[in-house]
């Protein structure tokens, strides 16, 4: 797995660059393997739901969210260092917020729901 794709995707999509995320992500896929490929396909599937989102084609990113969300909740807690059960609750937050603004309960996104991505902390020896 690609440390260099993966930390220039959480920059950028903590930045809210998720087109630039997006990008970088697919990068990390286009040379992953084996069970790094579903990983690296969870997490351009994010990055694409949520530039989606932020052109408001929420049909669009919801559907691309529910898909990251079935590749990315196999992985456990953390994977390769990043923090799944973090991105998979903002993922999740994300969605709730999309059906609530579809469906009229709400009338528009909060924005101060988007979720930041993190490498998990390393211990000391």
């Amino acid at each position: 797995m690609s440390d260099a794709n993966l930390q220039q995707t959480i920059a950028s999509f903590n930045l809210r660059h998720y087109d630039a995320a997006a990008r970088h992500s697919a990068e990390g896929l286009s040379a992953a393997q084996g069970r790094d490929e579903v990983f690296w396909c969870g997490l351009n599937e994010t990055c694409e739901g949520y530039a989606l989102l932020m052109s408001g084609r929420f049909d669009h990113a919801e559907a691309k969210l529910v898909a990251a969300m079935q590749k990315l909740r196999n992985f456990g807690f953390q994977y390769n260092n990043f923090e799944v059960t973090g991105a998979l609750a903002g993922i999740r937050l994300a969605v709730a917020e999309i059906r609530a603004v579809r469906g009229q309960h709400k009338r528009v996104f909060d924005m101060s729901l988007l979720p930041q991505f993190s490498l998990a902390a390393k211990a000391d020896d």
